[in-house]
């Protein structure tokens, strides 16, 4: 008979376990039965309740604490009987984390790992078949962590919480965009699994491409009941294994190809080896299509009874890292079938604290998100959760390339038991499971743990006790080396390559950039030019709307309680303020609304600086990755999409930094990459340092409506310093030519040159702009516009708050969409209109736009379209600050 799973989804309770409740708890809570959710964690079972305030709202977060701290039992009748199988498993894909399961009071088997599945054979269980009742009683995480970290010792690194000393989700514990709130529950599927004779344990489909054959090696293990009936001779019988591929032809048929093997009472385990002829590729986002192939794995008995089946896709490619030695140092790029590969990328964290409330629809919404920005790589980071299949299957579909962190993060960790056989467990475990999507091109050991280690002095409270080093250098790279050797492994991010070297060095391999951001402004991004950028990224609070619903203060100032609260990182509003003053000037507390349009335009300026710097200087850089795409609750970050799932201006801002044809200005002296520190240690430093983590786009055409995404302001060294054009292509070649002109803040063209922009292949082109409009006579009356077809960059060459800018003159036109799909709002420019941003959040929870800043130049139009908007709101979406210019937003008293 073919294996059978019953998911065990429905009928069951949460009860808070012993007598004495935690402090915070509230009266009447013991004893007391909670209906649960399975998949789930309390926290969402409680709230529904109302035993718990939703702690990502307000200053809730405290007054939720009291759920982590304490012991939750879950309890359902389950039927145990084999119903004419011989074995019946108990099959736990998550539990979070530490928990004791029992039938009827009998303990079936312990857990302490968030981080991978569980099988308990439930055959020998004392007790009987048929109904028991089944209890997963959860202990509190803090406890467990006390009980590690009093053999351990102390752990140093940035956060007080005791995250190393527990296989969990690291930033439950909070971070510095992430609040405190520390889950517990079967996070994850749990089901009776009936099976008899022999089931399949693990399949591990790696594939590669040979001479345009596509090749799959199933590495199969199988287990048996141990109960099977045995043949003639007193052995038990062979096995068989049938692996089938099928999928489309370069023709545009379709192929099936079949492979068998037997597998003998002495073996378990063997490799079946399919060969695709002709077969069609999966490419990156970009560079080719998707194109997958199905896979069934069947275990059969001699006779053909189907015992076990697996069903996948996966895609046909190679892939490879290159870090050999170069004359400069050593770099790290990506080559997939052949083609070095031009990273695009976005860092992404866990989508909601409670991460069992993520499901495919948002996985899907946030990464469709993404590749609307042209980004083709995620980096899953290593403070979160190995993600569902959901996530993997998504990248696979849209072509994002997937550098997976081990869940390592931030801090030494301990090298004792149980951590290290838990480690090994839960790497080995995760490995086979990934193993089968042709996204996932890269493993990597940890998340900045031997950069902090060094440059922040762990090794002064650690002494001679290990602190995850062993994981790094041996333990994970022989895991990925035995289970999945077909992907590369890096010991770090950042990594250089040798522990002789500083492991933030920018001419090795990978690099964060956090000086930027912690100590000093976005324009020494140009300092440097690291070879890979796996981290930089500047703060700006949510959407509007989004902060507006999850604070309630009255009134709501950038200085009120709230506000402040919804802001994790050190300093952060500090920093936010001293971001903005050198370039807007100071913000009264009170102005909440010109404060947070600032900081949005400032996070657009700082990310396109170091974007439109790194890329231009390819192949030196082969890859930038912002921190971060993602959030996973209401609060001032790094990210580009924020906790509701709104597109804060960035996201805009990205899909021209991230398109394959890149326009910028910048100053002559950043052509040159020579002007790196030393030793590269380019270091944010202890608590300070985040761990997550422009402008929008017009168009050219006088008269026209601009179809463009974003029009990009690459800000620098203010003055009168010479500039040129640069231009990125990433796979092909150019042949255009770029319109520059040197315009006064009135809207008058002071001088303009049209010149030719050609690039044979793919690489970058650097145009020499002649004096008249390459050098500006007035830095504060003057800006700089480039425009090449549909693409523009601007350059300004003083601070904002110097800038003589005059009144926006504009009109503007709101009409049904042709389509019936919202709005469109058209702007026609009667003067210079600067850092034009719409907001129709502000207006409508489910308003949307798909543009963020805008610049235009006298008598252009550009169109807006608006979603989510009903007719009473339209009326008033020219209003101020749902549409807003710079100029009046730094000069409150200008009236358009």
């Amino acid at each position: 008979m073919t294996l059978e799973r019953e998911e065990l989804r429905d009928d069951w309770t949460v009860t808070i376990a012993g007598d004495q409740p935690p402090a915070g708890a509230p009266d009447g809570i013991a004893g007391r039965a909670v209906p649960a959710t399975v998949p789930g964690q309390v926290h969402t079972d409680l709230e529904r309740e109302g035993l718990v305030v939703d702690p990502t709202l307000d200053r809730n977060e405290d007054a939720a604490g009291w759920v982590g701290r304490a012991d939750w039992s879950y309890r359902r009748t389950v039927d145990v009987a084999p119903r004419g199988f011989e074995r019946v498993d108990l099959v736990c894909d998550g539990l979070d984390t530490v928990a004791e399961l029992s039938l009827d009071g009998v303990v079936v088997g312990t857990t302490r790992n968030m981080h991978r599945r569980y099988r308990f054979d439930l055959n020998d269980v004392p007790g009987g078949a048929g109904e028991r009742e089944l209890e997963l009683l959860f202990e509190s995480p803090y406890r467990e962590a006390g009980r590690v970290a009093a053999r351990a010792g102390s752990m140093p690194g940035p956060y007080d919480e005791p995250f190393p000393y527990v296989r969990k989700m690291a930033s439950n514990f909070g971070w510095d965009w992430g609040l405190t709130a520390v889950t517990s529950g079967p996070w994850r599927p749990v089901a009776i699994e009936r099976w008899s004779t022999a089931r399949l344990a693990e399949v591990r489909p790696l594939v590669d491409v040979e001479a345009g054959e596509g090749v799959l090696d199933a590495h199969i293990t199988v287990e048996r009941s141990g109960m099977n009936d045995l043949d003639q001779d007193g052995e038990d019988d062979d096995l068989v294994l049938v692996v089938t591929v099928s999928g489309p032809t370069v023709d545009g048929g379709t192929t099936r190809q079949r492979s068998r093997a037997q597998l003998t009472p002495q073996s378990d385990e063997t490799v079946v080896t399919v060969r695709v002829p002709d077969v069609r590729r999966w490419w990156p986002r970009g560079y080719g299509e998707q194109v997958r192939y199905d896979v069934t794995v069947e275990l059969q008995t001699v006779d053909g009874e189907v015992l076990d089946r697996r069903t996948s896709r996966t895609g046909f490619r190679s892939a490879r890292i290159d870090t050999a030695a170069d004359d400069v140092g050593k770099p790290f790029t990506i080559i997939v079938n052949g083609t070095v590969i031009d990273v695009r990328g976005v860092n992404w964290i866990p989508d909601d604290v409670i991460v069992s409330r993520v499901d495919r629809a948002r996985i899907e919404d946030r990464l469709r998100a993404a590749a609307d920005m042209h980004v083709n790589l995620v980096r899953v980071w290593g403070g979160g959760v190995y993600e569902s299949h959901d996530f993997y299957d998504v990248c696979d579909e849209l072509g994002l390339l997937v550098w997976q962190d081990f869940l390592f993060a931030c801090s030494a960790y301990p090298e004792i038991e149980p951590i290290r056989s838990e480690a090994i467990a839960e790497a080995r475990d995760n490995v086979a499971r990934l193993a089968g999507h042709p996204s996932l091109v890269v493993w990597n050991g940890n998340n900045e743990n031997i950069w902090l280690h060094d440059a922040d002095g762990w090794a002064d409270e650690l002494g001679d006790r290990g602190w995850g080093l062993d994981y790094y250098l041996d333990l994970l790279p022989t895991i990925v080396d035995a289970v999945d050797p077909s992907r590369f492994y890096t010991v770090a991010s950042p990594w250089s390559g040798s522990e002789s070297l500083p492991a933030n060095h920018v001419d090795h391999e990978t690099h964060h950039s956090w000086d930027v951001w912690n100590r000093v402004s976005d324009e020494h991004y140009r300092d440097s030019v690291p070879r890979f950028v796996s981290e930089f990224g500047w703060q700006a609070p949510p959407a509007w709307r989004t902060l507006r619903d999850a604070v309630a203060d009255e009134p709501m100032r950038v200085d009120s309680p709230g506000v402040v609260h919804h802001q994790k990182a050190d300093d952060g509003m500090g920093k936010l303020a001293r971001g903005i003053a050198p370039r807007f000037g100071a913000v009264d507390p009170g102005d909440l609304d010109r404060w947070h349009y600032l900081t949005q335009l400032q996070q657009t300026r700082a990310i396109a600086t170091g974007v439109e710097h790194w890329r231009t200087h390819w192949p030196r850089n082969t890859g930038v990755v912002v921190w971060q795409l993602n959030d996973l609750w209401p609060v001032s970050s790094w990210s580009a999409i924020d906790s509701a799932g709104r597109l804060k201006p960035l996201a805009h801002e990205l899909r021209r930094l991230y398109d394959d044809v890149l326009l910028t200005i910048r100053p002559v002296a950043a052509r040159t990459s020579d002007a790196v520190p030393a030793d590269g240690d380019d270091r944010s430093g202890g608590a300070a340092h985040p761990d997550r983590a422009a402008r929008d786009g017009q168009a050219a055409g006088s008269g026209e409506l601009v179809d463009t995404l974003s029009l990009g302001v690459s800000p620098g060294s203010f003055g009168h310093a010479p500039i040129e054009v640069a231009v990125r292509s990433s796979r092909t070649g150019v042949d255009s030519v770029v319109r520059v002109r040197r315009v006064s803040l009135s809207g008058a063209i002071l001088a303009e040159a049209t010149l030719p922009v050609q690039l044979p292949s793919s690489g970058v082109a650097v145009v020499s702009l002649p004096e008249s409009v390459g050098v500006v006579d007035d830095p504060t009356n003057e800006l700089v516009v480039a425009d090449m077809d549909w693409r523009r960059a601007v350059w300004t060459p003083a601070p904002d708050r110097e800038m003589r800018w005059q009144p926006a003159r504009y009109r503007t036109t709101v009409t049904p969409a042709p389509d019936g799909d919202g709005h469109d709002l058209v702007v026609e420019a009667e003067s210079l209109v600067r850092d034009l941003l719409l907001q129709p959040d502000r207006l409508a929870a489910t308003g949307t736009v798909d543009r963020g800043f805008m610049t235009l130049l006298p008598g252009e139009r550009v169109g807006f379209r608006l979603r989510g908007i009903g007719p009473a709101q339209v009326a008033a979406v020219d209003e101020a600050p749902v549409l807003w210019t710079l100029d009046r937003v730094l000069m409150p008293d200008i009236q358009n």
